[in-house]
């Protein structure tokens, strides 16, 4: 497994949507795994790419450099369908929306899906022009917790609760077009990376 600078998305084998998972990994655990696999299986991913981010806008703590945090996700990541790409920190992207919007323009014809926890939903609407997100990519949530009532009363949630799929439709998620978005469940894995670091 080696690091990738851009991602190589060509016609050939990317006939299924593209997963795509951002993050300072700093350090990765096996909840990002997990929540890959999930999306993996549930969402009908052909892969899914963590996509390293050079700081996290909402969190002050800087993360470790990107050849600690490659070597270690390395280490932790045995699926051949999870893919480890650092475009956003070649291209000096600050913010989600810059990469999405890039991603959208330079490969039309794939089929990109948002992949994220449900503590990022329910925090999405900080995001740096979220909206924009929410309009022009579908978004796949992995609830692995107990916070679903928070989920559900988000401020992304109630803004387009009228474009949710049931959980049972999430296979069908890449077939529709955005705004659209859906959570599945999962077995819930007390893991973070803040938490990993402080006991650390």
């Amino acid at each position: 497994m080696k690091v990738q600078s851009d991602i190589m998305l060509g016609s050939i084998g990317f006939r299924r949507p593209v997963g795509l998972l951002g993050g300072s990994f700093s350090p990765p655990h096996q909840g990002h795994v997990h929540i890959s696999e999930v999306a993996l299986r549930m969402f009908n991913l052909g892969k899914i790419y963590w996509i390293y981010a050079k700081q996290n806008p909402l969190k002050k703590v800087t993360p470790s450099s990107l050849g600690d945090r490659f070597l270690k996700s390395k280490k932790l990541v045995k699926t051949p369908n999870i893919k480890l790409s650092s475009i956003e920190i070649r291209n000096n992207f600050h913010y989600s929306f810059q990469l999405l919007k890039f991603l959208k323009r330079r490969n039309s014809h794939i089929n990109f899906i948002l992949v994220m926890g449900e503590d990022n939903i329910i925090h999405f609407h900080l995001w740096k022009n979220w909206r924009w997100i929410a309009n022009n990519v579908k978004i796949a949530v992995i609830a692995r917790g107990s916070n679903r009532p928070m989920v559900n009363s988000s401020t992304f949630a109630l803004k387009y609760r009228a474009f949710r799929l049931k959980s049972r439709q999430s296979a069908q998620l890449h077939h529709y077009k955005a705004p659209v978005w859906c959570v599945v469940d999962s077995k819930k894995i007390n893991l973070s990376s803040t938490e990993l670091r402080l006991n650390a």
